[in-house]
């Protein structure tokens, strides 16, 4: 084909970028005439090759007809570089009441990653939600965020909710509060019929007292009777581990470079890093 052909049929922007894609041993078949059903085929290579702009996913986070865009919407954003700032942080807290369970549990995650102490209520008020998904994401948001209000919640949410991940992510939560309603209901929590639940909360109790007395209660107790108004003089430093993408095959390939780990964070608001 001609490049005179290829101009005048895709233009040429589009004629440089089938030039490049060919270069790069992308194959490129241009049909010419004779079928107009929809989008050329280099149209499409680079509509694929091209990301929506963040106008245009911010605006897909508010397409009434489909849940599935504005989740998706939410997602992207909140995992890209510029997702805290203040407009998405407003959109988050406004479609955190969304109709759909999905696009609310994505926009606790995204208030999880991004969220100010305030976000707490909000946060908190999504432990009673319909949704098991909403209720465990905004438990495990509530461990990047410190907010003593959302203490309360928490405990109820452990002892309570039919959920058991929830009830896990709940008890991960409270190792930030050193109070003692928060030491009973984590000793109660041993406790429990689930076993991942019981391993959060025996780990919760170790940082919350610098402490080791094992998966069962009595201990515990006894050593609080013994240590009453000492219990957290030996508090550990609560973090949380951000999420760090599984190694691909092109990673372990390229061994020279340095693999992420993921580092610790304090959650926001924590008395420390206010």
């Amino acid at each position: 084909m001609r490049t005179q052909t290829v101009h005048r049929t895709i233009g040429w922007a589009q004629a440089k970028a089938a030039v490049g894609l060919r270069a790069a041993g992308v194959t490129v078949l241009l049909y010419i005439g004779g079928c107009d059903s929809g989008p050329d085929p280099v149209t499409k290579v680079l509509e694929s090759l091209t990301p929506p702009s963040p106008g245009q996913v911010a605006r897909d986070a508010f397409n009434v007809y489909d849940a599935d865009t504005r989740r998706k919407s939410v997602t992207t954003l909140s995992a890209a570089s510029f997702g805290g700032e203040e407009p998405y942080l407003r959109m988050y807290r406004l479609l955190i009441d969304d109709p759909d369970p999905t696009v609310r549990a994505a926009c606790a995650t995204a208030l999880g990653l991004h969220g100010t102490p305030e976000d707490a209520k909000l946060l908190a008020d999504r432990l009673s939600d319909d949704s098991n998904i909403v209720r465990w994401e905004a438990a495990k948001a509530l461990q990047k965020i410190h907010n003593p209000a959302a203490a309360g919640p928490l405990i109820r949410c452990l002892k309570d909710d039919q959920d058991a991940d929830v009830r896990m992510a709940a008890a991960d939560a409270l190792g930030q509060y050193a109070e003692p309603r928060v030491f009973q209901a984590l000793v109660g929590a041993l406790e429990d019929r689930s076993f991942s639940v019981t391993r959060a909360a025996w780990r919760s109790l170790r940082i919350l007292t610098g402490r080791d007395f094992g998966a069962d209660g009595g201990p515990w107790l006894q050593w609080a009777r013994e240590h009453e108004g000492q219990l957290f003089e030996g508090q550990q430093t609560y973090v949380w581990y951000p999420y760090v993408r599984p190694l691909r095959l092109i990673d372990k390939v390229q061994f020279w470079k340095k693999s992420p780990r993921a580092q610790p964070q304090l959650p926001a608001g924590t008395p420390s890093n206010s």
